[in-house]
């Protein structure tokens, strides 16, 4: 900073200096009016100095008070430098100051140790003001005047007045110089000024005049009149107090009494009363004045006392009023006098502008000021005393609802009433909370969702319409009564798991929102959506429940509806694969939770198309609709879980097993399958149909995969069980593949067997076990293998079921059988030869153009002689396909049994349709019909329905002479087993056929030959 530049002045510098200067001011005004008064005492006062400290005294007082302690500062100037001025000696100055001081300053003590107000807003103000000044300031003052030291123009008191009128006349002076100062205001000062009112002016002039009365009376020697006009200054003092206030009337008292010392100092210095200008001696005189000035300040106080005590009464009022919001106004009837309260006016809006009872009115609003002007005059003509509106007044924004009462006050002469009180109140909130309660109740009866409260105890208090509508209990049933809705524990399960849900989501957060199944009166099932919460009280202690209910019946229907064709198949009601999937997720969790077997099938239907094709569309839908049923059935469900099934398309399903073992989970399996290949009744006029259908299946976790590759794998499993034979199944699992790729093996292996001419055919005997004949043979294939030697066929004639292998092998059957036929024809034997076809050989389409072949290579007739086998199972696969391709190889002269009878699902109507000539008693039934009563009666019903329908019946499995006396005896005659003869190589038969001697003369059968030469194999 450059030490030439004068900092710059900060503002807080620039307003303390502000500050200083205006207090140094009012320091020097409080100095001069000091002063002044100084001066005014000790000229007019004739008593000094106590006349000139009495003012100065009052003066400081009122400064002190008014203003502040620090101003007595200036006060004690204006008094030193009169008391210097009067040339009162220095140790008189201190003396006399002293004690003002300390009178003053213990007055000052003492008002501010009490609740004490200088603007004398109270009467009690005024009262300790003059007490305080009477014993406080006035006693050390008059030491001033007893004291030693006096200068040389003052007399000691008791040479001039007694101590008692000092006393009294040094209180009075400073009493009224002090409220003269503390009252002193712009009101006042414009009291003396050119006044607002003629009646204010008037009375000021009276008051001066009166002032003066008296002494123009004592100067004309008229005592008594004189002092009848002493009491007139009073008495106008005190109505001035009341016109103008007490500050102008007492600066017009002190004026009196400071013109009557005046007077009277002139009248003792030019001797009057010797020269008998006046009735009565000067000192009297003084006493008189100061008599009226003391009767005068005394009215003045009281009535300003009085004036502001009823001021405050009427403020305190005004106030309440106002803190209660509450305006009042009141007005004659029969003169223009009115009041308005400031609440009345804000209400109003009428603030700054004047009131009267019509221009309240033209406020109003338009629509309520009739009723009000009706009001006003029914009060006004008496028909009532009191009444009450509301209306709507303006307000900032818009109009404001209020409550105006009116009221008689006041009556004339002849009892009508003359004065009316009014009160103004807002109401808007009122008025809203009204309207409120009103549309709350509009909306409680009209309200679409069902209300219904509660107590505490849940006892109802009141329902709405729409409530009773929805449950169908009345509202007089409900009250008084615990809802079903708000019961703990309803009967259906569902229904108490729902409100075990509910209360405790009311008790956790204080409400609760969901879905309720409820019942209505008339016992329909409907579903709610529910809303139900507490309300405490005002010490949170609970009071109610309010429980709002809707009806979602019909969209809790739509959505399920909706669901449904999102998650559900449509014709069977099963899930479909975007539902499949969700569900497989939930299980594949669900077993890695629990630790049990999840069984992944994929299932296909075997030859559907067909049953499409035949019966029509409608009747395939019906199969899938009755084989979706019977998936459902043989589901099974525990507690915490269930098994599932779902539709992919077509005829394709798949099926979502729990199982604890792989055991159980084949089982579960082979349990399905048994319920899909049962028969289905597509169409009444026709027998049932017989449907089977392959499976794959996969283990979780043992195959460890994800979703998709799971039901791939499913999938394959069942391309593996279809190509395996169909009506059966697979699981995918190593040993799966190991054995698929040792079936893919086989089949080329037995490819090369065919290709190498590794097959033979076996030949077992049928006989009539009556007469001991051998009627024919059947062929039986045999894989004479270079390494392993003879396998038996269900080694590997398995693996090529479904292949085009299998038909080429019974071409070679067939093939080989009739050459043997033909060779052993021509040696002489009568014997017929038997063949089993497969079902896949016989759906070759070319079937019986390929035996016709076959037959038509030899030269003899071959075909009376020729027997095809086929098994029971077959022939239901398709029965009238299966029919008719047997009906044209019988016009060939060939014929047919039915082999295995009994063990599918035989029926007489297949029977009766398919054109056999034999039935072939299976041989588990002959095994143990000795035993089994039920195997016996079985074989006797297969024997009397052979005879029922002319077919020969052969018992196959006749192992020992018991079996075949009973077969004898139920009337079977031909009999094929190991107790007859066992299988045996083409090139022995003819031996065995010339040796043969019957069942009774048992011989065992020769021994495996080396082949003979000529001889077919």
């Amino acid at each position: 900073m450059n030490p030439a530049t004068p900092p710059a002045a900060s503002p807080h510098n620039v307003r303390g200096w502000q500050l200083s200067v205006w207090q140094a001011g009012l320091q020097s005004l409080v100095a001069f009016a000091t002063l002044a008064a100084f001066v005014l005492g000790h000229y007019c006062i004739a008593a000094a100095p106590w006349g000139a400290l009495a003012m100065s005294g009052g003066v400081t007082l009122a400064a002190v008070l008014r203003l502040g302690a620090r101003f007595g500062i200036g006060a004690a100037v204006g008094i030193w430098l009169g008391l210097v001025v009067s040339g009162t000696p220095v140790a008189s100055m201190l003396w006399h100051g002293t004690g003002l001081f300390i009178g003053l300053a213990s007055a000052a003590a003492a008002l501010r140790a009490l609740p004490f107000d200088a603007r004398l807003c109270r009467a009690r103000d005024v009262a300790w003001l003059a007490a305080t000044v009477l014993l406080v300031a006035a006693a050390p003052a008059l030491l001033v005047l007893i004291g030693p030291i006096w200068p040389p123009s003052v007399k000691p008191v008791g040479q001039v007045l007694t101590v008692p009128m000092a006393w009294g006349l040094m209180s009075l002076g400073i009493l009224v110089t002090t409220v003269t100062g503390l009252l002193a205001d712009r009101r006042s000062m414009q009291a003396f000024l050119p006044p607002r009112s003629g009646a204010t002016l008037l009375l000021l002039f009276a008051v001066l005049a009166a002032g003066g009365l008296p002494w123009v009376s004592l100067l004309q020697n008229e005592p008594l009149v004189a002092l009848l006009l002493a009491v007139a200054p009073p008495l106008l003092l005190a109505l001035m107090t009341l016109r103008a206030g007490a500050g102008v009337a007492s600066a017009l008292l002190l004026a009196i009494a400071l013109g009557g010392s005046w007077l009277l100092s002139i009248l003792a210095a030019s001797g009057g009363a010797a020269s008998g200008l006046l009735s009565l001696p000067t000192h009297q005189l003084a006493v008189g004045l100061a008599a009226v000035v003391t009767l005068s300040a005394a009215f003045i106080m009281i009535v300003h006392g009085a004036r502001m005590e009823s001021a405050w009464r009427e403020q305190r009022w005004e106030w309440a009023l106002d803190g209660s919001r509450i305006g009042v106004a009141d007005w004659h009837l029969r003169r223009p006098d009115s009041f308005a309260s400031t609440a009345w006016r804000a209400l109003a809006n009428m603030e700054n502008s004047p009131w009267s009872p019509e221009l309240w009115l033209h406020q109003v609003h338009p629509d309520d000021r009739p009723a009000l002007e009706q009001a006003i005059a029914q009060v006004a003509v008496g028909d009532t005393g009191r009444a009450r509106i509301e209306l709507r007044m303006p307000a900032t924004a818009g109009w404001r609802w209020m409550e105006a009462t009116l009221l008689v006050i006041e009556r004339g002469n002849d009892d009508r009433p003359s004065r009316l009180l009014a009160t103004l109140s807002d109401v808007e909130e009122r008025h809203d909370a009204l309207e409120r309660q009103r549309l709350s109740g509009s909306l409680f009866q009209h309200l679409h969702e069902g209300l219904l409260i509660t107590d505490g105890e849940l006892r109802v208090l009141d329902a709405n319409p729409a409530y009773t509508q929805i449950t169908g209990v009345s509202r007089a049933e409900l009250l008084g009564s615990v809802p079903s809705l708000l019961h703990q524990s309803p009967a259906d399960p569902l229904a108490r798991q729902q409100r075990v849900a509910m209360w405790a989501g009311l008790r956790a957060g204080g409400s609760w929102r969901g879905e309720l199944l409820e019942r209505r009166r008339n016992g329909e099932l409907c579903t709610l959506q529910a809303t139900i919460s507490t309300v405490p009280g005002t010490d949170l202690e609970l009071r109610h429940h309010v429980l709002v209910i809707s009806d979602i019946s019909e969209q809790r229907a739509q959505r399920e509806r909706l669901e449904r064709q999102a998650h559900f198949d449509e014709l069977t009601r099963l899930p479909n694969r975007a539902r499949l999937s969700q569900l497989l997720i939930e299980a594949m969790a669900a077993a890695d939770r629990d630790g049990y077997l999840l069984v992944v099938c994929y299932l296909d239907l075997d030859r559907f198309k067909p049953v499409n094709d035949r019966f029509g569309h409608a009747a395939g839908d019906r199969l899938l609709v009755e084989l979706a049923g019977r998936l459902r059935s043989a589901l099974r469900g525990r507690e915490h879980w269930a098994d599932s099934a779902a539709r992919l398309g077509g005829d394709e399903f798949v099926l979502l097993l729990r199982a604890g073992t792989l055991e159980e989970a084949r089982l579960a399996v082979e349990r399905v399958l048994r319920v899909v290949s049962r028969p289905y009744e597509v169409d009444p006029s026709v027998d049932p149909v017989i449907v089977t259908a392959s499976m794959g299946a996969t283990v979780y976790p043992i195959d460890r995969s994800d979703a998709d590759a799971l039901l791939r794998h499913a999938d394959h499993a069942m391309y593996g069980a279809k190509q395996s034979g169909r009506n059966g199944y697979l699981f995918f699992d190593p040993e799966t593949r190991r054995r698929t790729e040792e079936r893919v093996m086989m089949i080329g292996r037995v490819q090369e067997a065919l290709d190498h001419a590794e097959f033979v055919l076996y030949y077992q005997p049928k006989v009539d076990m009556r007469s001991g004949r051998v009627l024919g043979l059947e062929a039986l294939l045999r894989w004479d293998h270079p390494q392993q030697g003879i396998i038996a066929p269900m080694q590997f004639l398995p693996h090529i079921e479904n292949t085009g292998l299998s038909a080429r092998i019974g071409d070679w059957v067939f093939s080989q059988a009739l050459e043997h036929l033909s060779f052993w024809r021509r040696q002489g034997l009568d014997i017929s030869v038997s063949v089993n076809v497969s079902a896949r050989h016989l759906q070759e389409p070319d079937f019986a153009q390929r035996l016709s072949e076959l037959l038509a290579r030899h030269p003899e007739a071959l075909a009376p002689f020729v027997e095809l086998e086929i098994l029971e199972t077959t022939a239901h696969n398709d029965l009238e396909a299966t029919s008719a391709l047997l009906s044209r190889c019988r016009l060939l002269g060939v014929h047919f049994a039915l082999d295995d009878f009994g063990t599918a699902y035989s029926n007489l109507r297949t029977l009766k349709q398919l054109p056999v000539d034999v039935l072939k008693i299976d041989r588990s039934f002959v095994h143990n019909m000795l035993d089994d009563p039920q195997d016996r009666g079985l074989v006797e019903g297969v024997i009397s329905l052979a005879r029922t329908f002319g077919c020969t019946v052969v018992a196959e499995g006749v192992e020992t002479p018991a079996q075949a006396r009973a077969l004898l005896d139920m009337g079977c005659d031909i009999g094929q087993g190991t107790g007859l003869a066992a299988p045996m190589p083409a090139g022995q038969v003819a031996a065995w056929v010339r040796d043969y001697r019957g069942i009774f003369a048992l011989a065992q059968a020769p021994a495996p030959t080396p082949r003979t030469a000529g001889v077919p194999e």
